[in-house]
C-alpha cells in the first residue's frame, strides 16, 4: 500500500530527528507548512533533541526545520532567489510562478515561501534547488523570467490579505474557521480534529479554542486567516468579526 503524504513526511522527520540524536549533531532539514511544525517538535522531543524553524521572513507560511541539541543554536542554510522579468511584459502572478516551478518536477519540500511583487519575486529555497534554477527556470506562464542569487537579502513586500466581515455565534475556533472558509461549522470542526489547523504557529485540535484579535490561523490546503477584530454581541446575540484572509499556494 502506498503511504499517504502525511505518513511519508512523518517518516522523513522521524529519520532526521533520530539521525541527529544518534550523531549528537545538528541536522538541517527541508521546508514544512506551519501545520506540520507540531509533528516535528514532537518527534524531536522523543529523540531528546530540539526542533527549530525559520522561513526567512516574519510570518512565513513555510519554514525550514532544524533538529539540534538543546545547547546548540539551530543552523539554517536556505537562501533567497530573485526572479525578474521585463517590466514591459505581463506580470506573472503567484499562481503562474509557482505552477511553472512545480512543472520542473521540483519537490515542494525544497522550497519555502514564494513572494511576488510588482516587478520581481523572491523564492526561499534549499541550496541544491538554488543551484539549478538559473539554468532551468526560464518562463512563468507566457512571461520570460530570469533567476539569480541576489547579493543582499531582499526587502520583501508586506503580504496583504482579503478583508472579510461576518458574525459568529462565539469566538470558538470552529465558528471563526467556518466563517472564513464559507463552510458549515461541522466541516470546519473536522478540519481542526484532523490536525489541519494551527493557531499562532502551533497545531490546534480543540474545536472550542477561544480566539482573540491578533490570532493567526494556518489551514492546510487553504491559507492563513488573521482575526483582526471581535465586537460586542449584536441584537441577535451574534458577534461581529473582522478577518484578513491571505492567498495560498495553488
Amino acid at each position: 500500500m502506498i503511504r499517504s503524504d502525511a505518513a511519508r513526511l512523518e517518516a522523513l522527520l522521524r529519520d532526521q530527528a533520530v539521525r541527529a540524536a544518534r550523531s549528537g549533531r545538528t541536522v538541517t532539514g527541508r521546508f514544512l507548512p506551519e501545520t506540520d511544525c507540531g509533528m516535528a517538535v514532537h518527534l524531536a522531543r522523543e529523540a531528546g533533541f530540539c526542533a527549530s524553524f525559520d522561513g526567512g521572513h516574519e510570518g512565513a507560511e513555510r519554514v525550514q526545520v532544524c533538529f539540534h541539541p538543546r545547547e546548540d543554536a539551530p543552523v539554517f542554510d536556505a537562501v533567497w532567489m530573485e526572479i525578474r522579468w521585463d517590466p514591459r511584459a505581463q506580470t506573472p502572478d503567484h499562481r503562474a510562478l509557482l505552477g511553472s516551478l512545480m512543472a520542473l518536477g521540483v519537490d515542494r519540500s525544497f522550497a519555502g515561501d514564494l513572494i511576488a511583487g510588482e516587478d520581481r519575486a523572491w523564492l526561499r529555497c534549499l541550496p541544491t534547488l538554488a543551484a539549478m534554477l538559473p539554468d532551468q527556470w526560464h518562463e512563468a506562464g507566457r512571461t520570460a523570467i530570469s533567476v539569480r542569487l541576489p547579493e543582499d537579502v531582499p526587502e520583501l513586500p508586506t503580504p496583504v490579505g482579503k478583508k472579510l466581515r461576518d458574525t459568529v455565534a462565539s469566538p470558538r475556533l470552529d465558528a471563526v474557521l467556518a466563517a472564513a472558509l464559507g463552510k458549515s461549522r461541522e466541516s470546519a470542526a473536522e478540519r481542526v480534529r484532523r490536525g489541519d489547523v494551527a493557531v499562532n504557529h502551533h497545531t490546534e485540535v480543540r474545536v472550542d479554542r477561544q480566539l482573540a484579535p491578533g490570532d493567526l490561523l494556518s489551514v492546510r490546503g487553504f491559507g492563513r486567516i488573521r482575526v483582526t477584530a471581535l465586537s460586542e454581541p449584536n441584537r441577535k446575540g451574534r458577534l461581529p468579526i473582522q478577518l484578513e484572509v491571505f492567498s495560498r499556494d495553488p
